[in-house]
């Protein structure tokens, strides 16, 4: 008898290699013939799981939020305020190399909306979830004194969230915008004008940042 094929699981394995090569070998080389040779499998193999590379690309898409969102999980354990937000938006800029690969992958998969309008309905479902969780953050530090009283929470969140979309442009494309400090010095001017004082004093951009930008100018990138 065939040997019966756990069809999810598969799929889970041709995401994952997808993944792989694109962090490996760049978005260019992770076709369909290079996810196949990977695999050791014919390239007409692939359409059993999938109904094309759109599919794939989306559902890698989908693996890189759950991947987030299980990082973002980890490290908001146990805080609140603007502990929290920090760590939640040092996951979902693209600043250090995990967000900087995944960014790749999430600019393609956006590339394909125009052919496939469909594709977008998963970043509806990310900025709802992102956003929400970033509301939430924003009022717990009004509670908590560290930003003003009359801070506009939504608004707020949604300058976060549009930062958060347009930086994975900004680094794919290698702008001096794209760089880690960069990313968190824009991030801190939308939050300066509603943070006390004692918050201010805290706000500073991660180490990884700054080593991001370092990166950034070593490769030849234009000087900030």
């Amino acid at each position: 008898m065939p040997k019966k094929v756990d069809r999810a699981a598969r799929r889970d394995e041709i995401v994952r290699t997808y993944l792989k090569i694109a962090a490996r070998d760049g978005m260019e080389a992770a076709t369909t013939r290079a996810l196949a040779a990977e695999l050791g499998v014919a390239v007409g193999s692939l359409w059993h799981y999938f109904s094309g590379f759109d599919e794939v690309l989306a559902s890698a898409f989908r693996m890189i939020f759950d991947r987030t969102n299980a990082r973002i999980g980890h490290l908001v354990e146990g805080l609140d305020g603007l502990a929290a937000l920090r760590a939640m938006l040092e996951e979902v800029l693209p600043i250090g190399s995990v967000p900087r690969d995944e960014a790749y992958v999430v600019v393609s998969f956006w590339g394909r909306v125009a052919a496939n309008p469909s594709v977008g309905s998963l970043q509806v479902a990310v900025e709802r979830q992102w956003r929400r969780q970033m509301s939430g953050f924003l009022r717990e530090a009004v509670d908590a004194e560290e930003l003003h009283p009359d801070a506009p929470v939504e608004d707020i969140a949604d300058a976060l969230l549009y930062l958060v979309t347009a930086s994975q442009f900004e680094r794919v494309l290698g702008t001096p915008l794209g760089q880690g400090v960069r990313l968190w010095q824009i991030l801190r001017h939308h939050l300066a004008p509603w943070m006390t004082e004692r918050a201010a004093q805290q706000w500073h951009p991660p180490s990884r940042a700054a080593g991001d930008s370092e990166e950034a100018d070593a490769s030849g990138a234009p000087e900030a």
